[in-house]
Parts: structure tokens; sequence; C-alpha cells
């Protein structure tokens, strides 16, 4: 016993020593408030495991956090897009994903390197110490990654959802166009040719989509950073490690480069977020269940049109005494009727509902973020998918056996009612969200846990350290077309020869056969 005593002292000693972290610079100049609760989470956890966090973004911490400062706000300098978009807007989102990926919330968002706070701490960043690392969101604004060659750092990038096609080829991974579906590929599964047809040909086209509308991003970067910056394609290139929101039970399983590494659930494990005591009450005395519906932090539900509205209105009241938790911007856009059971908020604390106990049913878009959550804590769900990935994130739930699908053009009181009636009066939807929910979670790590881990790999190790051979080829030998082409070269002039060989024996026993004929004849 005194042994075992002695024997903790040193790891005791150890863990009241001060930690000493390196320093990170967080640059995220997208004003999406879902996309923010997963980099802003992996910048508080590395944080958390005694790091110097410096953060460039449009949401400064409301309390202190140790190690942590907002170095440069960006508040107000973009038009806000919470509780901004309507259904209609929605839609012309889906009709050209990538065209707004790559400017609406790319290029676009370039611009914010020339607002005078970011000059000011361009033209004079902090170098007591210098920083170790640059942390920046990957999804359309590639002018960012410049921070990484202007302070000749190592650069580490965060997707907020699954990855997008152009963002594998930066990092040598591979697309699996067989098996894996892509993004903004609705299937769950690929089951027939024509499923892995459109996949193949949406990996090809996708990259070359955002390629041509990002472009311009390279004088951005020359513009505001420095001049002598490379093309914003090369740029690209500099990504050391790619920090992904994903995981493959929902998202599917395939093979990956170690510059690749899924971190799904890291927001879910960093969210302290609390219910208000005035729904924390409602909530508790909701004995029957509650439904919560929202479509995100961007699109209104009161922008549906009202015959919808008021089609859902009574398929909400005849399921009462259970109750409706709505997510409304604006409660005054809504038609008059809404039923007693239903309470409206424009905020909801959306992991502190799906952690409820008496949280029976997710209506859900289907964005990342929720969607994480919902199988974080095992809700089933009602999916009424929008645009982007959320098309196939509802068809997993679907597929997986813990959700419905339902189509926002047809909303009606009749489908919802259908659609509430299978799930709450269906054990076994909750039964495989249950289950889904246990297989997400049971892992060797923490998702935090595997993200400061590979954070100070990289800066141990080297910007190149996880580098992919495949990003000093050229595609054509990436993908083998060499190779095949001289295979299929060889077998062509293999069965040439070979045809020329048979034709010649061919002739040789025609000419012998005709030859011993006539000496028959003449014998005859």
């Amino acid at each position: 016993m005194k042994y075992f005593r002695y024997s903790l002292l040193p790891l005791l000693l150890l863990n009241m020593m001060p930690i000493q972290g390196y320093r990170i610079l967080c640059v995220f100049p997208y004003n999406g408030k879902s996309h923010y609760q997963i980099t802003g989470a992996l910048c508080r956890a590395l944080a958390k495991y005694g790091h110097q966090i410096d953060m460039i973004s449009h949401f400064p911490s409301k309390t202190s956090i140790a190690n942590y400062t907002d170095i440069v706000d960006l508040h107000g300098t973009r038009q806000a897009v919470v509780n901004s978009f309507s259904i209609h807007y929605a839609k012309q989102i889906d009709a050209a994903t990538i065209f707004h990926i790559a400017t609406t919330f790319g290029g676009d968002l370039c611009a914010l390197l020339g607002h005078e706070r970011m000059q000011k701490f361009i033209k004079n960043p902090p170098n007591d110490p210098p920083y170790d690392l640059v942390i920046t969101e990957y999804f359309g604004s590639s002018c960012y990654f410049g921070f990484g060659r202007f302070f000749n750092v190592p650069l580490i990038a965060i997707v907020a959802s699954q990855e997008y096609a152009f963002m594998n080829e930066v990092v040598g991974n591979p697309t699996s166009s067989s098996f894996f579906p892509c993004i903004l590929v609705e299937y769950p599964v690929l089951s027939n040719f024509w499923q892995r047809l459109t996949n193949t040909v949406q990996n090809f086209i996708q990259p070359r989509l955002f390629n041509y509308y990002s472009s311009p991003q390279t004088d951005d970067m020359r513009k505001y950073l420095r001049k002598d910056m490379p093309d914003i394609r090369e740029v690209e290139k500099d990504i050391a490690l790619l920090f992904v929101n994903s995981h493959y039970v929902i998202h599917g399983i395939r093979p990956v480069t170690p510059a690749f590494v899924e971190i799904a659930g890291l927001h879910v494990e960093m969210d302290q977020s609390q219910l208000t005591p005035e729904l924390q009450e409602w909530m508790n005395n909701a004995d029957d269940g509650v439904v919560y519906f929202t479509l995100g932090s961007l699109v209104n539900i009161e922008t549906l049109p009202n015959n919808s509205l008021l089609g859902l209105y009574e398929s909400f009241r005849k399921i009462a005494p259970i109750k409706v938790l709505m997510k409304i911007g604006n409660k005054h856009e809504l038609p008059p009727g809404l039923p007693s059971n239903v309470m409206t908020s424009p905020w909801i604390p959306q992991t502190a509902v799906l952690r409820h106990h008496n949280t029976r049913v997710f209506i859900s878009h289907g964005g990342a973020m929720g969607s994480i959550e919902t199988l974080y804590y095992g809700v089933p769900v009602i999916g009424i998918p929008l645009f982007a990935d959320q098309h196939r994130n509802i068809n997993m739930f679907v597929y997986k056996g813990m959700g419905v699908k339902l189509y926002y053009d047809k909303l009606s009181e009749k489908i919802m009612d259908a659609a509430l009636n299978t799930v709450l009066n269906n054990s076994s939807y909750m039964e495989s969200a249950k289950r889904e929910a246990f297989k997400f979670k049971d892992r060797p790590l923490k998702p935090q846990e595997v993200a400061n881990f590979w954070t100070e790999y990289v800066i141990r190790n080297g910007q190149n350290i996880l580098r992919s051979p495949t990003m000093d080829m050229p595609w054509w030998q990436t993908n083998l077309i060499d190779i095949y082409g001289f295979l299929t070269v060889c077998i062509i002039v293999t069965a040439y020869f070979l045809a020329i060989v048979v034709k010649i024996l061919m002739n040789i026993f025609v000419k012998h056969t005709s030859i011993l004929e006539t000496s028959k004849l003449k014998e005859y």
C-alpha cells in the first residue's frame, strides 16, 4: 500500500505542473452559427488542453475561457444569416450548391481580409510567442489557407460536415466512387449501376466547378496577405491535416488517408448549453413527451406556404397532450391558430432539448450538427431536407430504421399525421435510434482527445508528415491512366500479333491441305 501511494506521487506532481501549450490561430470567417458549433468547439477543446488560442470569428465568447482570446471580432462585418433564409432561397441553394459554396459562402468572405480589423491584425500580428499553427474552416473560402504561408506554420483545416468532393483532392483522400456516396448524392448506399455512375460523375464534376468559381480567391490573397502568394490551388495543398465532422455510423465506411481525421461528436461533448428555467419546467411537465421541430439556424419555418403551416397546426393539435416545440424566427409571421400544445422560440438550445428524457421525436431538416446530435442522443427523426448534405443525412436515418422522410413542398396535415403516427407509435424507431447512438459513442477515445493528439502531432512533426504521395503526382498517374493505357496497348499489340500469327498459320495450313489434295488427285 505504501509503494502504491509513492507510485502515484509522480503522476500527481505531473498533473499539478503547468502545461506548456502551443500558440494556435483559429480563423473562421463564415458567420453561420451552425458551422461555428463545431469549429469553435474544436478550438475551445484545444484551449482546455492547455494551448493558447487566438480566435478570429463572428462569435466572440460571452464568458471568460482559460487560454482563449478573441483577438479579432468580426461580428457585424457581414449581413446576418441566422434566421434569415426563406424556403424559396433554400430551393435556390439546392439547385446550385457548389456555386453558392464557392461564391456566397466562399469568395465573398475573402473580402473580409481587407477589413480594417483584419488588416490591423495582419500588419501587426502578435509574436510573443509567435504562432505554431493555423486552424481555419474548409468550406468555400480557401483564401484563408494563406495564413499558413503568411506565418510560415503548419495549416489544419476543419470541415463542419462530411467532406465535399473537392476537399478529397487537396489531401489525396480516395473518393471510393464505387461504393461511398459523396455528400451531394442523396443515396445512403450505392446499390445499382446508375447510382454508382451518378456518384462517379459527381465526384469528377464538383471539384472542377468549385475550382472554376473559386479561382478569383488567388487575387484576394495577393491583395490582402502577401503579393507573392502562389495560386489558390497550390495553397490548398498546404493543408497538413483535415478534421472532418463525420463518422462511419452515419456516413458509411471507406478508406481514408491519415491526414483525414473524423471528429464527429466533438461539439456535442463540448456543449454546455442549458434549458431556460421556463423551457425546463415546460419540458419536465411534458409527461406524454415532446416533439421538437426546427429547420435549422438559417431557414425559417414561418416561410412555408400558409396552407402547409395550417396543415401542421391541425396535425400537432391532434397529438395533444404531447407537446410540440418549434424554432420560429419571427412568430408574428405565422398565421393565427397555433395550437395550445405548441411553444415557439427564435432560438433553442438544441442539444439540451435532444438530451432531455421527454423528447420523443426530432422533426429536422437534416443539417450536419442536428444529425450528429440526434444520433448522439438516440432520438428518432422525421426528416424534411432542404439542400446540400441534408438529403443524404435524412436518407441514411431512413435506411437505418430510425426515421421517415417528408418533402417540404408537399407538407400537409395528412402527410404529417402519417409521419407522427408512424414514429410515435412504432417502438422500432426509438429502438433503432438508441442502437445507432450506442454504436456512434462506442469508440476508444473521445473526439476532443483525438483532435488534441493530431493537432499536437502536426505541430511536433511538421506540415508534410501526413502528406500523401498523390499530392505530388499528376491526376493521370494517381488514377493509373498511364498503367491502364500501357496495359491496353500491350493487349492490343499482343492481340494484333497473335492475329497475324494465326493468319499465317491458317494460310500455311490451307496451302498444305491444298497441296495434299492435289497430290491425291494426281495419284488417282
